[in-house]
C-alpha cells in the first residue's frame, strides 16, 4: 500500500467512527486549550507587570532607611540563656527576640544616613540620584505674608510636576536656589488669579526653622495640665529664656542631684559637638527665588498615586532635590542624626539587586518593589505550571480514551485487518494505519483548539487585564497579556498530535500482529 492509500483509509476509519471520534476529540480540545492559553498567558502577564511598574519607575526605586546594628558579642550570656528542652528552631526565634528586647533596653550602634554615605550612595555605578526624605516644618514668609507647612523636594527633570505647573516654570537644575509654592499658598497670600500669580515669579521667599521652640513650649504646658497657644514673639521670648537657664543653674537654690540633673538636661548640641567649627544653629534661614506656581493633585490623581515627591504634590512648597538636601543638612536633629530615610533610583531594573547588595554592605536597610514583582512573577509561574498540568492530564485522560477507543477499533476490525494482511499488507502499514489516526485525531483537535482559542482571545484577555488591574491598583493601557507566537500554536499543535499518537502504539501494535487466517474466521 502506498503512503497516501493509509492516510485515506485513516480518515475513512475516523468518519466512520463520528461518535467516537467527537467525544476523543473534546477531550484533546478541551487539554489543548487549557495548555495553550497556560502557556501564552505566562509570559504575557510577566511582561505586562514588568511594563507597568517600569512606566512609573517605581520598579527603580530603593527605599534606604537608617539601621540599628547590636554585636551579641556584648550582649551578657545570662540575657540570651534559654531552656535546653526547647526545640533548636524554637530556640533560634526567642533568641532573636531577646536580641530585640536587649536592643530596645541598651541601645546598639546606628547606622545613620548622614551627608556622607549619602554622598557615597550617589556615586555608586547604576544610581541616577538619591532623594532623602526632609520631613521639616517651617515658615514661609513674604514680607507681611506668612505661612507654616511642611516642604517636598523634586528633581528637575520631573515630568508629573511640569504638568501641573500654573504660573512661570519647573526647575532647570538640581541645585539651583529657587523654590516652588503650591497654589494654596498663593491663595492664603492674597494671589487667586493667573494673573496675580505671576506676579509672584522672580520674587523672594523665605524659609525658616526654628529648632523644638513650638516641642518645648508645648511640652512645658501639657507637664502643667494646660493647653495653651504661643504666638511666634512668646516662642521667641519663651525659647530666650530657656537659653538663659544654664548660665543660672549654679545660682538655684536646689539640692546638688536636682542640680546636675538640669545641667545634663539643659546641655548644649554644641558641647556634644564632634567637631567645635560646626556651631548650634537654632534658627535655620534661607531665602528662595520664587519660579513658578503648581497646583494641588485631583482626588483621582491622588488614587492613583500619581504624585512627586514624599507627599505626593500635597506640601507647600517644593525645593530642588540637591538645595532641599543641603537646607535639610543644617538643621540640628538631621545634622546629628541624619536623614531617616531615601528613596535611590537606579538607571534599569536589572541593577536593583547590585545596587541593594552595595546598600546592604554598607549597614543599612533597604527595600525595593522588585521583590514583590519577583513574589507575583513566580505567583504567575505557580498557577501556569498547575494548570498546564491540568491540561497534560486532561490530554492524558483523553489519551487513555483514545487508547481504548481504538482497542475497540482493532476488534471490530479485526476481518478488515485480516482481508489487507491477505491482500499483502505488511505489518508496518497496519501499524502505520492506526497511528495516522491517533495522529490526525491530535491534528484536528489541536487545531480547533487554536481556532476556539483565538475566537475567546479577547474576552479572556479583558477579564484577566481586570483583575490585575484590581490586585495591583495600575492601569494596563494596549497591554497584551496573552500573547500567542508562532512557536506557541505550533508547540501545543505538536503536542496534542505526540500525545494521540503516543495513545495508539499498543492497539496498532496489536493490530499489526493479527494472524490473518483467524482475521478472515472473525465474525
Amino acid at each position: 500500500m502506498k503512503f497516501s492509500d493509509i492516510v485515506s483509509m485513516s480518515f475513512l476509519a475516523i468518519r466512520r467512527q463520528k461518535t467516537r471520534t467527537a467525544l476523543s476529540l473534546i477531550g484533546v480540545v478541551i487539554g489543548s486549550l487549557m495548555l495553550l492559553f497556560a502557556l501564552a498567558s505566562r509570559s504575557g502577564v510577566q511582561d505586562a507587570v514588568m511594563r507597568v511598574f517600569s512606566m512609573s519607575k517605581q520598579l527603580r526605586q530603593i527605599h534606604v532607611s537608617q539601621n540599628w546594628k547590636v554585636d551579641e558579642n556584648e550582649i551578657p550570656e545570662e540575657e540570651l540563656k534559654l531552656d535546653d528542652e526547647l526545640d533548636e528552631d524554637m530556640q533560634a526565634r526567642l533568641r532573636q527576640m531577646l536580641i530585640r528586647h536587649w536592643q530596645f533596653k541598651h541601645g546598639g550602634e546606628s547606622v545613620k544616613l548622614t551627608r556622607e554615605r549619602i554622598e557615597e550612595i550617589e556615586a555608586f555605578e547604576h544610581v541616577q540620584y538619591i532623594h532623602p526624605q526632609e520631613s521639616i516644618y517651617v515658615t514661609l514668609s513674604q514680607g507681611e505674608n506668612e505661612l507654616q507647612g511642611m516642604g517636598d523636594s523634586v528633581t528637575a527633570d520631573n515630568e508629573v510636576l511640569r504638568e501641573r505647573i500654573l504660573a512661570g516654570k519647573a526647575f532647570e537644575s538640581d541645585s539651583e536656589p529657587a523654590i516652588l509654592l503650591n497654589e494654596f499658598v498663593a491663595w492664603k497670600w492674597g494671589y487667586t488669579t493667573p494673573a496675580q500669580m505671576e506676579k509672584l515669579i522672580g520674587t523672594k521667599v523665605k524659609i525658616e526653622h526654628r529648632f523644638a521652640e513650638e516641642s518645648v513650649a508645648y511640652s512645658l504646658s501639657r507637664r502643667s495640665g494646660g493647653d495653651a497657644e504661643f504666638s511666634r514673639e512668646e516662642l521667641a521670648a519663651l525659647n530666650s529664656a530657656l537659653d538663659r537657664i544654664p548660665t543660672l543653674i549654679d545660682e538655684l537654690p536646689l539640692p546638688e542631684p536636682e542640680r546636675a540633673v538640669l545641667k545634663k538636661a539643659f546641655q548644649t548640641t554644641s558641647a556634644e559637638s564632634d567637631s567645635a567649627s560646626e556651631p548650634f544653629e537654632r534658627i535655620v534661614s534661607q531665602e528662595f527665588t520664587v519660579v513658578g506656581i503648581y497646583r494641588c493633585p485631583t482626588e483621582k490623581e491622588l488614587n492613583d498615586h500619581a504624585g512627586f515627591g514624599n507627599f505626593g504634590g500635597l506640601a507647600e512648597y517644593l525645593l530642588p532635590i540637591k538645595t532641599a538636601t543641603e537646607f535639610a543638612l543644617r538643621t540640628p536633629n538631621i545634622k546629628k542624626t541624619g536623614f531617616y530615610q531615601a528613596t535611590v533610583l537606579v538607571d534599569h531594573e536589572s541593577n536593583l539587586k547590585a545596587v541593594s547588595e552595595q546598600i546592604r554592605k554598607m549597614g543599612l536597610r533597604e527595600y525595593s518593589l522588585i521583590s514583590m514583582v519577583e513574589f507575583i512573577q513566580e505567583q504567575i509561574r505557580q498557577v501556569t505550571l498547575i494548570v498546564s498540568l491540568v491540561a497534560i492530564f486532561a490530554l492524558v485522560i483523553s489519551a487513555v480514551g483514545i487508547a481504548n477507543t481504538m482497542v475497540m477499533s482493532v476488534v471490530e476490525r479485526t476481518c478488515e485487518i485480516g482481508i489487507m494482511k491477505a491482500l499483502g499488507a505488511r505489518e508496518g502499514q497496519i501499524q502505520m494505519l492506526f497511528l495516522i489516526e491517533g495522529a490526525l485525531i491530535g491534528l484536528i483537535g489541536g487545531l480547533c483548539a487554536l481556532l476556539i482559542g483565538l475566537v475567546i482571545r479577547i474576552p479572556i484577555e479583558s477579564l484577566t487585564v481586570s483583575i490585575l488591574e484590581k490586585q495591583l491598583n495600575k492601569t494596563f493601557e494596549q497591554q497584551h497579556v496573552i500573547e500567542f507566537p508562532l512557536w506557541l500554536l505550533v508547540l501545543v499543535l505538536a503536542f496534542s498530535m505526540f500525545v494521540t499518537t503516543l495513545a495508539t502504539i499498543l492497539p496498532a501494535r496489536r493490530a499489526a500482529r493479527i494472524d490473518p487466517i483467524t482475521a478472515l474466521r472473525h465474525d
